[in-house]
């Protein structure tokens, strides 16, 4: 979590993420595939699948972030997450493989030490888990975990502890919390970092943000202005400050929405969204560069076919990332 006004190295070595959208009716090995090996080709530092596993046909539970709407007929073709990111691994060489993120509560978290550690050590180090609490209880029913959504929060961060503990230790280790509570039991492969994988906490509620100044290795929060995202970072500092830590040890990433096909206007637009001209989009990114951004993931609006994201994303490689590494360099 660095930056200030003014700091035009940290905007200048900024990275730049894309979503592969790995949900949705455009969904395919296919376009998984080809936006993979393009973010490769144009330079991007990372790419990124989200999670859900099983999305119930109706949905009572309000979606906590924008739109705050959930709608099943954009997200009904979910490919599962971790199986993706190994896809993408065995045809990439330099991209780091993240989440934003996994739903933590929904696993079990030796299968997901497992896992994880599994895809690093593949990779050559290579691998983000992002986590989260998760939002919708309807799932947690429909994935007879129920029991735990009202406990999320508490599993989410014993989890956590436990995933540190397995990368981190070569004799067996154990849990007894209340979340998780098993005896001795040794646990392999390590992942190829020493010190295990970065995890990156989702989510901008206050927990949240607790949860990665106490635990985090980076935060990502999803659709924020520059000043919810100020204050929010001003709210991590306090809380790394209360648990010995420093700012540089969390890094601070945002989610933002790429240029749509037809380019359009900033009238209207929300701040994360980049509309207008390509000085116009490289502003806003500097903005969010000066609060403390070091890492952008850039989604596309649901809906759009491999064709129009890579175009999307195109523009941002092309367009707007030159613009941000020019004013490093002057």
């Amino acid at each position: 979590m660095h930056g200030a006004a003014g700091d035009d190295t940290r905007r200048a070595s900024m990275k730049i993420g894309i979503n592969l959208r790995n949900g949705g009716r455009t969904t395919s090995a296919s376009s998984i595939l080809t936006l993979a090996a393009r973010a490769e080709e144009l330079g991007f530092d990372s790419v990124w699948v989200s999670d859900h596993i099983a999305i119930p046909a109706q949905i009572e539970s309000v979606y906590p972030v924008w739109p705050g709407v959930f709608r099943p007929e954009d997200t009904q073709n979910y490919w599962e997450a971790l199986t993706v990111l190994a896809f993408v691994a065995g045809m990439t060489k330099r991209v780091e493989l993240g989440t934003s993120v996994i739903v933590l509560p929904q696993r079990p978290p030796l299968l997901i030490a497992k896992q994880w550690a599994t895809l690093d050590a593949l990779s050559g180090g290579r691998a983000i888990l992002g986590v989260g609490a998760g939002w919708m209880r309807d799932e947690f029913d429909a994935l007879g975990f129920g029991e735990t959504f009202d406990k999320r929060g508490m599993a989410t961060d014993e989890s956590i502890k436990i995933l540190r503990s397995a990368w981190t230790t070569d004799g067996p280790i154990e849990a007894h919390g209340a979340a998780y509570d098993f005896d001795p039991v040794l646990m392999w492969p390590k992942p190829a970092r020493a010190g295990g994988l970065p995890i990156w906490i989702g989510g901008h509620g206050r927990r949240s943000i607790r949860r990665a100044a106490e635990l985090g290795d980076g935060w990502q929060p999803m659709f924020v202005s520059v000043d919810e995202l100020n204050g929010h970072a001003a709210y991590l500092r306090e809380q790394l400050t209360r648990y010995g830590r420093r700012p540089e040890d969390v890094t601070l990433s945002a989610r933002v929405l790429a240029p749509p096909p037809s380019g359009g206007s900033g009238a209207n637009a929300e701040e994360w969204e980049l509309v207008g001209d390509p000085d116009e989009c490289a502003d806003k990114l500097r903005r969010y560069a000066a609060a403390g951004v070091e890492h952008f993931l850039v989604d596309c609006p649901r809906g759009l076919s491999t064709a129009a994201m890579l175009e999307a994303y195109e523009f941002v490689a092309r367009e707007i990332r030159p613009r941000l590494e020019a004013v490093g360099s002057r």
